[in-house]
């Protein structure tokens, strides 16, 4: 090798008019600009990288998706961990897995009764006619199950069978009440508020001496 390209170069002449033509172009070349070209930025490679990661998870995502809307094509099946309407207050009762007494003496007479299962956690019970509704719920524990966080100018508490009772509602009349036993917390709210003495009357009918 080094034989055949000392007899080249050998052949090989430069005369004054190619020596100056080089120089001139050597001259004139950019060496940075070259030398950036050949530079492989970091960010580039990574948007590259991400670019194929994208494409291999809409790949998998193709060939997944087919199979995964074929799993079952059933209705949902609804147990004792989901909300659940039912149709009875015995209903309810055995959904949650605690007895619910439905309060029989509201001050309207109700044309539908909703009864809702939260989990096996609260049960509720919502009455209703034309222009009057009342919402009944028991849960588990001692917490207010009535998410009702209004504030009230009015408030009052009532003993019943050994059970605290606090009565809240404005212009002397009152539209929620709110109590708890040794288990459970109840609230009753009305749309349209009645007396102390009614509410009274209408909670003897639910609570039990603990």
């Amino acid at each position: 090798m080094d034989n055949k390209y000392d007899e080249v170069m050998e052949h090989i002449e430069v005369t004054p008019e190619m020596r100056s033509r080089i120089l001139s172009n050597i001259n004139n070349m950019d060496f940075a600009e070259k030398k950036q070209a050949k530079i492989v930025r970091f960010p580039t490679v990574k948007r590259f990288a991400a670019l194929a990661a994208c494409l291999a998870i809409m790949l998998v995502g193709a060939l997944t998706l087919p199979n995964l809307l074929n799993i079952s094509q059933e209705p949902p099946v609804i147990g004792n961990n989901d909300i659940v309407e039912v149709s009875s207050v015995e209903e309810l009762s055995e959904t949650v897995g605690f007895d619910v007494v439905e309060p029989w003496k509201l001050p309207f007479t109700p044309k539908s009764v909703v009864y809702t299962a939260y989990w096996t956690e609260m049960a509720e019970i919502i009455y209703s006619n034309d222009e009057k509704t009342a919402l009944f719920r028991k849960g588990i524990g001692s917490d207010d199950v009535s998410g009702d966080y209004n504030s009230y100018e009015l408030t009052s508490k009532i003993s019943l069978n050994s059970i605290n009772v606090t009565l809240k509602g404005r212009n002397e009349k009152y539209t929620l009440a709110v109590w708890t036993d040794s288990e459970f917390a109840y609230s009753l709210s009305l749309s349209e508020g009645i007396e102390e003495a009614e509410w009274i009357e209408l909670l003897q009918t639910m609570i039990e001496t603990p």
